[in-house]
């Protein structure tokens, strides 16, 4: 029966029965004609289970997605509002808690508090030199293609995209090298929604505030040091949070972004040619690939603030309702519209709360295509590389292997070790904030403060 035709009444009330699983795998047998059956049965919006007991409101209609996330007058991205927290039928240790629980960081934030910390956290980004951000990537890919140039075969998730985005975003948080496995190992965990995600996200936290308080004492040219000399001030606690909110959204997204760009590209001879040729840009692919397949299909969702209808649907105050991107950038009443090219997809989300990290993503994954495509001669997919396997999760659209197939290639650096660290900084090093400079007036001013003038901060 399709939800439109019901009058608010006649729609099935969550957290009583009826809901549509989520969990344990189903979605991600085929996503896409997953999100389409629940469309044409439900309409624009669905009840579903996150978790054993766990309702909520899947909401995938495109127009639906913008209200959602546009409306902060009635719905909140605070997670102390939801009901399944409050009525005690969310279990303390549930992995759902380490992507959708409370936390001081910019996504979880409403109102005065949120616009504070947005405005910290974009502008220290815009901090980032990206010509220099593409130069020290491109350097790291060349590095890994070489690793296995001669090899003929090679997996692009496991032995490029995601070696590649981890030390891309290890290095603009100012973490050490040493951490990076570790750091993308805690990320997948959460992203991934396993069973150990609550912990991974307790231990992440951990590491983010060591980093944090050795950063205070001594900055570095980092995304931390920057965000700890801003004008807002921001507490440790809230740097801490906000860089994890940073690494999860833009990291787990650029990994899926490259992916889904070389699927795509592999699934589709003419793609292939008209990237060949010129006629299509990497740009071009790469924005493509977002309207394919978002590489985040649901993003930390927003709790209703009051009793309201809503897609002709009852929801209650402190319901949670889940932003599908991946089903709305299907949408037909706005996909079959769409340009190739077109960047009116979702994938970063919108409004105040979308993605503060795309241009850094963007950077990355136009990089990594890029060498890639000018690397690799002859490239093929290999076993399940158009439809490969994927475990279960609602938050990381990247697959767990991308197999391909190649002629062998000349290494550019044979002798260089995959994985070296960047020959230069992408951000300077922030000056001390105005109060820290008063508290320590006679002192002498710290060496690396000529970095403020340089960069313009």
């Amino acid at each position: 029966m399709d939800q439109n035709s019901q009058s608010p009444h006649e729609c099935p009330v969550p957290f009583h029965g009826g809901l549509v699983p989520l969990h344990g795998g189903l979605p991600d047998q085929d996503p896409g004609r997953f999100y389409e059956g629940l469309r044409r049965h439900w309409g624009p919006i669905a009840p579903v289970e996150l978790g054993p007991g766990v309702g909520a409101w899947l909401v995938m209609g495109y127009q639906e997605v913008l209200e959602l996330v546009w409306n902060e007058r009635a719905f909140s991205s605070d997670a102390r509002r939801w009901n399944s927290i409050t009525e005690g039928s969310l279990p303390e240790n549930s992995p759902l808690l380490a992507v959708l629980g409370w936390r001081p960081a910019l996504n979880r934030l409403d109102d005065q508090a949120h616009r504070r910390q947005r405005r910290a956290v974009t502008e220290t980004l815009n901090g980032i030199d990206l010509r220099r951000l593409r130069s020290a990537v491109r350097q790291q890919a060349e590095a890994l293609v070489d690793g296995w140039a001669t090899d003929r075969t090679a997996d692009l998730v496991s032995q490029y995209a995601r070696p590649l985005v981890w030390s891309a975003f290890r290095m603009l948080v100012g973490l050490p090298r040493s951490e990076e496995r570790r750091l993308g190992a805690l990320l997948g965990s959460i992203a991934g929604g396993a069973h150990d995600a609550a912990r991974a996200e307790a231990e992440l936290t951990g590491m983010l505030h060591r980093l944090v308080a050795a950063k205070r004492e001594v900055p570095g040219p980092d995304l931390t040091s920057w965000l700890l000399a801003h004008s807002a001030p921001l507490t440790e606690a809230e740097v801490a949070h906000g860089l994890a909110a940073v690494l999860l959204s833009g990291g787990e997204s650029t990994i899926g972004w490259i992916s889904g760009t070389m699927r795509l590209q592999l699934g589709d001879a003419r793609l292939d040619s008209a990237v060949a040729t010129g006629q299509l840009t990497v740009r071009d692919l790469t924005d493509r690939a977002l309207w394919d397949g978002s590489p985040v299909p649901n993003i930390a969702g927003r709790w209703a603030r009051n009793d309201l209808t809503f897609a002709g649907c009852r929801v209650r105050a402190g319901d949670l309702l889940i932003p599908c991107l991946a089903a709305a950038n299907t949408d037909l009443r706005v996909h079959g519209a769409q340009n190739l090219g077109s960047r009116a997809h979702l994938a970063w989300g919108t409004g105040s709360h979308g993605c503060p990290a795309k241009d850094v993503a963007r950077s990355i994954a136009e990089t990594a295509v890029d060498v890639l495509l000018r690397r690799l001669g002859q490239l093929r997919p290999g076993v399940h590389a158009i439809a490969p396997p994927r475990q279960p999760s609602l938050w990381s659209g990247a697959p767990d292997e991308l197999p391909v197939v190649f002629a062998p290639v000349r290494p550019v650096r044979p002798n260089a070790a995959a994985g070296a660290p960047a020959t230069s900084t992408v951000m300077g090093v922030p000056a001390k904030r105005k109060d820290e400079r008063a508290a320590d007036s006679g002192s002498k001013p710290p060496q690396w403060s000529w970095w403020n003038s340089i960069n313009g901060w």
